[in-house]
């Protein structure tokens, strides 16, 4: 039998701990942090899978930072992650990288 406690990625009691800090949330049912893990954890896999793509196609064995970066400027569905990316350097944009020659 499956231990309910590990059906998530995420701890359950955290998030809804997070959750109730907000004035504005009153009870929280139990069920929502699961769906909130589970969605978190569906969020960061794809976040991971673009910048993985960018690193391979830049050639990489690592994701960088950088490589995050370009994701979320490039994948719409992660455009409001946008200002939080923005202070981190990109190699390529200054000239470091030659993005020509790696294809």
């Amino acid at each position: 039998m499956k231990n309910r406690n590990k059906q998530t990625k995420f701890p359950v009691a955290r998030i809804k701990r997070i959750m109730q800090k907000d004035e504005e949330v009153g009870k929280v049912a139990q069920a929502t942090p699961v769906v909130i893990s589970k969605a978190l954890e569906m969020f960061l896999a794809m976040l991971v899978e673009e910048s993985n793509k960018v690193a391979a196609a830049r050639g990489s064995k690592k994701v960088e930072a950088y490589h995050l970066k370009h994701a979320v400027e490039t994948v719409e569905m992660l455009d409001f992650l946008k200002e939080i990316v923005e202070p981190v350097p990109d190699p390529s944009a200054g000239g470091t990288i030659n993005l020509e020659a790696e294809d």
